[in-house]
């Protein structure tokens, strides 16, 4: 990979700078002959993410591939968490942002530019370029599947930035771009289905709903006529976390509305939403959150 330095990727109209740090790697690869392509990323978040502000990326598509962690990215007002392995798409309407992205948290991502007669598209024609774009423009922002091949075109796609300037580095990006792009569009043709929809989207409600009840993936499982492995397969599929972990999010949510709208103390709130400690829950909330929670009630009141 390119050696990182502390400059910025001015391209206006992004509508985000991005900045090249320790922790995040960002190519604009028009100076390697794909002006198609403004940016190319790697990010490796030591700490977690600040919120970013919503936004829209005019004519360009926005792909990511979350590598480690969980993100939690906001498109059109809804919420999608994004697991190791998942895809998440931001097309050039939709307005995003990532929410959440805890520490450790790791991501390939590009952005491209729409074709245009006009100017070149990973030096295809027009009409191939037009296939792969309506393609892509198609797909759904959330898309789980199989994306080992995905993984492995982005790390070909950073090994040619890496390389010496010239013809050779040119073909070889303008290549591992194109095989990202459809091996996206494969990924997304071959997303596994959910059997029983209607019987797990009711347990991801009634969790939601009450964070605080004790659940067991035995049960959880009998209740929606599931194997516990395939409960928790199809679970992860909805709400992009396994239900114990998507219980502690919807309690650490709760939580905050507890403390910026109530009175209570910590402890009660602790033992409300199903801790046996107070001690229990400080800790879950500053891991989610990186402050305590008397420390955010005095901020956020």
């Amino acid at each position: 990979m390119s050696k990182v330095k502390n400059t910025v990727l001015r391209n206006h109209d992004l509508a985000v700078t991005y900045g090249r740090t320790p922790e995040q790697s960002v190519f604009d690869l028009a100076e390697a002959g794909l002006p198609e392509v403004p940016a190319l990323g790697f990010s490796n978040y030591a700490s977690s993410v600040a919120p970013a502000t919503a936004h829209r990326h005019t004519d360009c598509l926005e792909i990511g591939l979350c590598l480690r962690g969980a993100l939690t990215l906001q498109n059109n007002g809804q919420e999608h968490i994004i697991m190791p392995g998942d895809l998440y798409i931001n097309q050039p309407e939709d307005l995003h942002c990532l929410t959440s992205a805890p520490k450790s948290t790791m991501t390939y991502w590009l952005l491209i530019r729409a074709p245009n007669k006009n100017k070149p598209f990973l030096h295809l024609t027009f009409d191939e370029a037009s296939d792969i774009w309506n393609r892509l423009t198609g797909l759904s922002c959330h898309i789980i599947a199989k994306t080992d091949t995905v993984k492995n075109a982005f790390k070909g796609l950073l090994k040619y930035h890496g390389q010496k300037q010239g013809v050779w580095r040119t073909v070889g990006l303008t290549n591992m771009c194109t095989f990202v792009l459809m091996e996206i569009i494969n990924a997304s043709e071959h997303k596994t289905q959910i059997t029983h929809p209607l019987l797990v989207k009711q347990l991801v409600a009634s969790i939601k709903s009450n964070p605080e009840q004790t659940i067991t993936i035995d049960q959880l499982a009998r209740e929606a006529r599931l194997s516990p492995s395939l409960l928790i397969k199809q679970f992860k599929q909805i709400t992009g976390l396994p239900p114990c972990q998507f219980q502690m999010t919807c309690r650490m949510e709760k939580s905050q509305h507890l403390l910026k709208t109530t009175e209570q103390s910590i402890t009660r709130i602790a033992f409300d939403l199903g801790f046996c400690a107070s001690h229990h829950f400080t800790g879950h909330f500053k891991r989610a959150f990186g402050i305590t929670p008397t420390a955010w009630r005095k901020q956020n009141k």
